[in-house]
């Protein structure tokens, strides 16, 4: 590979790596705002009584916990998975590379199942 291939190259793997720590960063600051802003403002949006089903507010409520707590974890397996390469351990850091994509997709999914569980609590509520 030549100087101007491992520059390319280079300048690709300082894209991914930012925008993979954009992305953490993104799920943080969503999950995090959607729980506080859910907590604090529900009693806003809908009315809610003895007799509301709390059931979807709750279960929106873990999503965001959940998914706040596989990013936690996501973060732990990238730096397992970064300390077993710079151990020439290819294989090892290979399976935390695999958990670390599976928590990253993981927390993704659950973000957006928190926030739909919001809404469909929302919408149930609303004129109540």
């Amino acid at each position: 590979m030549g100087k101007k291939g491992k520059q390319r190259e280079e300048f690709i793997l300082e894209m991914r790596n930012y925008s993979e720590e954009q992305f953490d960063k993104l799920i943080v600051y969503l999950n995090s705002g959607a729980l506080i802003l859910t907590i604090g403002f529900v009693r806003d949006i809908t009315i809610i009584t003895k007799e509301t089903d709390r059931t979807l507010l709750i279960c929106s409520w873990s999503a965001f916990i959940t998914s706040l707590l596989f990013t936690l974890l996501s973060h732990k397996s990238s730096l397992l998975s970064t300390n077993f390469e710079l151990k020439m351990k290819g294989k090892t850091s290979d399976c935390f590379d695999l958990v670390t994509s599976f928590l990253n997709w993981s927390s993704f999914i659950i973000l957006i199942l928190g926030i739909s569980l919001f809404i469909i609590f929302i919408s149930k509520n609303l004129g109540q």
